[in-house]
């Protein structure tokens, strides 16, 4: 088996690992179901709609293909893991096995879950195997062993090893200190994502969007839209946070958010009281939505299915956005307009989707193209 190949065979394993996960009357799936709850943070419905709705069980050929050409090429690959979103591990440990026949997992401490299930079955799986695929989960990276020994290269003079880090910006930092030499560190920070609703949107459809790309894993992930711009007068930004309400609201009724620690809260709290203060701030079932109708700046929510909604132009975009152009990792939008071109300029790395697809982007490399 030619290497290409050897690359393609081990990264549709692994989406195969996923699949038995994300079927309920399979045995991973099931221990996935039992175990979650638990360990994410999320409801028991909050989980079925991650394994059920959001593990991309399903590439087409073209985002596989895309996937492996995106990936590099090492002789290990050290993945670490963070713990925001429960399904994350795939897309990590598909672009680790299309980087490298030999993967080292350290998983989430904290939310170890479908890591362990997935390793678990690429270590049984025959087809992995004879593409001459080796995982192991692992407590710790071994930095000082990942590198090069005595200048050891592979074909073509590769890096020895990748680490690929998921996580804070401060763990990636940390890392990529300690890395050694013929050790390639791919760092992927925190990020969030950025809804934009144009002059052409219809209100309820682009808050029923919205509301559906907060939802999944409670707003804890890097395509999780914190905020929304919206383009035109405040009349509209208003109109756009009350349907969010309102579709939040019937959104948490079938997916109820998991419960929220004390320092969560707190920060709700706070959130809370800072924009009744200068605007408006609607609470419901699980849920946030708060607005302001005349931004200087844009005031970052918790990460608790809270939204912040301001009214914003194409012209006040860009200064709006400059605080956090580096940590937006997507954008979605909708209804045309100049405000969504602006957006797309001030973070030309992000990933672009419409509303009510940002959580569902095509398993063609890693969900952050900030890192090339």
């Amino acid at each position: 088996m030619d290497e290409g190949a050897a690359r393609r065979l081990r990264v549709e394993r692994a989406v195969a690992a996923a699949a038995r996960i994300a079927d309920a009357r399979d045995p991973l799936g099931e221990e996935a179901r039992l175990r979650l709850p638990s360990t994410s943070g999320l409801s028991p419905e909050g989980v079925e709609l991650a394994l059920g709705r959001h593990l991309e069980v399903a590439p087409s050929h073209g985002e596989l293909d895309a996937l492996v050409a995106a990936s590099g090429r090492a002789r290990r690959c050290h993945v670490v893991l963070a713990a925001n979103v429960c399904t994350a591990p795939l897309r990590a440990i598909a672009v680790a096995t299309a980087t490298a026949p030999e993967v080292f997992v350290r998983p989430s401490r904290r939310d170890p879950v479908v890591a362990e299930l997935l390793v678990r079955a690429l270590q049984a799986d025959e087809g992995f195997r004879r593409a001459g695929g080796v995982i192991a989960l692992v407590a710790d990276v071994a930095l000082g062993d990942a590198g090069a020994a005595a200048g050891e290269r592979v074909p073509g003079d590769l890096p020895h090893a990748e680490l690929h880090v998921y996580g804070s910006d401060q763990t990636v930092a940390t890392l990529r200190a300690q890395a050694g030499p013929g050790v390639l560190v791919r760092g992927h920070g925190a990020g969030l994502g950025l809804a934009v609703v144009g002059l052409d949107a219809n209100l309820v459809e682009a808050a029923r969007d919205i509301a559906a790309d907060v939802v999944p894993f409670d707003q804890r992930g890097c395509l999780s839209p914190r905020f929304a711009l919206v383009e035109g007068p405040a009349e509209r930004a208003e109109a756009l946070a009350r349907g969010l309400h309102e579709a939040l609201e019937e959104a948490g009724a079938r997916v109820p958010r998991g419960p929220l620690d004390g320092p969560a809260r707190a920060e709700v709290t706070m959130y809370r009281a800072t924009l009744e203060a200068v605007g408006s701030f609607w609470e419901g079932r699980g849920h946030g939505v708060g607005l302001d109708p005349a931004p200087r700046s844009l005031l970052l929510p918790p990460a608790a299915r809270v939204v912040h909604v301001a009214a914003s132009s194409a012209e006040a975009a860009p200064a709006l956005l400059a605080p956090i152009r580096g940590a937006i990792t997507a954008i979605g939008a909708g209804g045309g307009g100049m405000l969504a071109r602006a957006a797309a300029a001030a973070a030309p790395r992000a990933r672009r989707s419409a509303l009510g697809r940002m959580q569902r982007p095509p398993l063609d490399g890693p969900v952050d193209l900030r890192t090339p």
